[in-house]
């Protein structure tokens, strides 16, 4: 019966943004991207701002969606599925119908969205589980197994400005606005404000440390610092060479291995 009770819930909580989403008259806000990027601050920065027509998402390949807790958790490749609301009304009511509107992505060093990942979860199998899939690829491989095949989009094409910490693009009949997490919060509130055409306040948000994460983070941390072949494979990745610069990639290395 409790199963049967959250599922009931997922349904009418997605029902509820469907309804919101089919009653916007103004172009919607999507703030979509992979877990642990910071996302969180940015949608309710821009949820304060806009109000009703935010919307947050995870996935936006359909393959990618889960309806309920039983489908299988990873697909072939190692990417991990998601179940959330946000992710099949913004299927149902933008991507499929192609409706115009704007995402905002963020984009963070994968190193520390594995490891943000993996202290959510029990230890794995291996020494070098924190930086595997589905902790490793989530930032890494998100563009090419989720935001392309849902948009016909990836940033692969336009030079990505590494001073500014962002880009937009145009992508018809959606605008794409990518930041780095790393973006001091002034910055990121013009960047935000100049897309969305108001003003944009960035909010504090407890970081997974503060949640109580911390002693487990710690321990991932501590783990990650023995894994330097693992960390410069992950750093080696074609999204880390386009969104960081080399000496930004060797800053990250250093923190990671407790060097500086």
């Amino acid at each position: 019966m409790y199963g049967q009770l959250k599922q009931a819930s997922f349904l009418a909580r997605y029902a509820m943004l469907r309804l919101r989403l089919a009653a916007l008259r103004n172009e919607p806000v999507i703030v979509a991207s992979t877990h642990r990027t910071a996302s969180t601050a940015v949608y309710r920065a821009l949820r304060l701002a806009l109000g009703p027509r935010v919307f947050k998402c995870h996935r936006l390949h359909e393959p990618l969606m889960s309806w309920n807790r039983p489908d299988p958790h990873l697909t072939s490749d190692g990417i991990l599925r998601n179940r959330m609301t946000g992710d099949w009304a913004v299927l149902h009511g933008i991507t499929q119908p192609r409706r115009p509107a704007r995402f905002v992505m963020m984009v963070r060093d994968p190193i520390a969205v594995a490891a943000s990942m993996a202290a959510f979860e029990p230890p794995g199998d291996g020494a070098a589980w924190p930086l595997i899939p589905p902790y490793a690829n989530a930032m890494t491989d998100w563009f090419d197994a989720d935001v392309r095949p849902a948009l016909g989009w990836s940033p692969w094409g336009a030079r990505f400005d590494t001073e500014r910490k962002a880009m937009v693009v145009q992508h018809a009949p959606w605008t794409i606005l990518v930041l780095r997490a790393d973006l001091d919060d002034d910055a990121k509130a013009r960047e935000l404000s100049d897309f969305v055409g108001a003003p944009v306040r960035m909010v504090r948000v407890n970081s997974a440390e503060q949640r109580g994460a911390g002693a487990s983070h710690d321990k991932v941390r501590d783990r990650i610092s023995r894994l330097p072949d693992e960390i410069d494979r992950v750093h080696g990745s074609r999204l880390s060479s386009h969104f960081f610069t080399p000496a930004e990639i060797a800053a990250q290395r250093s923190r990671w291995l407790g060097t500086t």
